[in-house]
């Protein structure tokens, strides 16, 4: 009997390290912003900039798109023609702030959070 719970024992452990290791924590950056991204079973962001810190609620949608960024209630848009990108939070209070970007800025900040994402 003490086999068997050394064995289911052991199991648990692995399990939980598995889990461990399925974690993603990481930090992306864009101008004044930067984005520390959290990943168990669902996805957490928090946005720090020069003046707030905000932190999300955990939440399953992690969309990126060419123009446009979705994780959480936080979202990131481009607008191609003035390189303007636009933060938005949608929440009770809300926020909104904008910066200007490059196309090489706005490339290399996608393909961060495509690297954070998995994809």
């Amino acid at each position: 009997m003490s086999e068997r719970k050394s064995y289911l024992r052991l199991m648990g452990e692995g399990f939980r390290m598995l889990k461990q290791s399925k974690q993603t924590d990481a930090t992306v950056s864009l101008r004044s912003w930067t984005f520390s991204i959290r990943h168990d079973q669902q996805w957490q962001v928090v946005l720090r900039t020069n003046r707030i810190k905000w932190v999300g609620l955990p939440s399953m949608t992690f969309e990126i798109h060419p123009n446009m960024i979705q994780i959480g209630d936080l979202r990131v848009t481009r607008h191609a023609q003035s390189n303007e990108v636009r933060l938005t939070i949608d929440e009770e209070w809300g926020l909104e702030n904008k910066v200007v970007c490059d196309n090489l800025e706005w490339e290399t900040f996608v393909d961060a959070l495509k690297q954070v994402k998995g994809e």
